[in-house]
């Protein structure tokens, strides 16, 4: 973190929010976290939420992806209270041209000056889908399958595009031979598979604001498994597991409170009860 050279970022006491808002983004490559752990906490738990990057350090990476949203981004101001301001800076963000993702930074400001980050990934808690399609259903699936057969290319991506072809379209999407290739690339890929179950676990139980990455990447799950995997499911993760899994889920978005309604995706199917649960008065009750 010393070598990053983000010594922090201070702001005259008082000033006036534009003034604030452009002292941090014209500094925004020595905007820090207030802690070594604390980055560290952040960069582990969310630099995979972040498009590729031509760096291979994630710290540097998920750092250098913060400051160029505080530069870039619109700007909101969040929790304001006597001593602290918190802004929150948003930009949207390509990782293919099918795709794209709104990122989040958070920036603390206290009361003396002192600004620092606080939060920086998937919009969160977001008040819209965090992810939105531009590609064709045909065209996600068909992606999918390429990026599946390279093992360098993150599993999460290639079963976030089938997602998107899943709630994008109301019929089975892609020729059976071509979603027969999805599912031969997806099962040789059994330990990432279990490790996205644990993924959904963490977010689940982590802070309020992570309920929609535990449903997304619960949804992407099922949907590999429904509509690719079938029987060959449970060749890489048991039931028990996956029941497991669902009552950690359950009881943790009966709790999420700062979910919104306008963050579900239009199309998830029915049976994806968990985009449902935060929202579910009898169920919270």
């Amino acid at each position: 973190m010393t070598a990053l050279g983000r010594s922090g970022v201070r702001t005259e006491p008082g000033a006036e929010p534009r003034v604030v808002v452009e002292t941090l983004r014209r500094s925004a490559d020595r905007l820090g976290f207030a802690s070594p752990i604390d980055a560290a906490t952040h960069v582990m738990r969310r630099h995979r939420e972040l498009p590729p990057s031509d760096d291979q350090n994630p710290i540097r990476a998920y750092h250098a992806s913060a400051s160029r949203t505080v530069r870039t981004g619109r700007v909101r101001t969040e929790d304001v209270t006597d001593t602290t301001v918190t802004l929150v800076f948003e930009r949207e963000v390509s990782p293919l041209s099918l795709f794209k993702v709104t990122l989040a930074t958070r920036v603390r400001l206290e009361s003396e000056g002192i600004a620092h980050l606080t939060d920086h990934g998937w919009s969160a808690p977001p008040t819209d889908p965090v992810h939105s399609f531009t590609g064709t259903p045909q065209e996600l699936l068909e992606r999918a399958r390429i990026d599946l057969a390279d093992k360098d290319i993150p599993l999460e991506r290639s079963l976030l595009l089938l997602w998107g072809a899943r709630i994008g379209s109301e019929e089975l999407v892609g020729a059976r031979e071509q979603r027969l290739l999805v599912a031969e690339g997806a099962a040789v890929r059994g330990r990432e598979i279990r490790s996205l179950l644990s993924r959904v676990e963490q977010e689940a139980n982590g802070p309020t604001e992570g309920w929609y990455a535990a449903c997304l990447y619960r949804s992407m799950l099922e949907n590999l498994f429904e509509g690719f995997l079938g029987e060959v499911t449970f060749s890489v993760v048991t039931a028990e597991e996956i029941d497991s899994m669902d009552r950690e889920l359950h009881t943790a978005l009966a709790q999420a409170e700062k979910a919104v309604p306008k963050a579900v995706p239009v199309g998830v199917p029915e049976t994806h009860w968990w985009w449902r649960v935060p929202f579910d008065t009898v169920l919270n009750d």
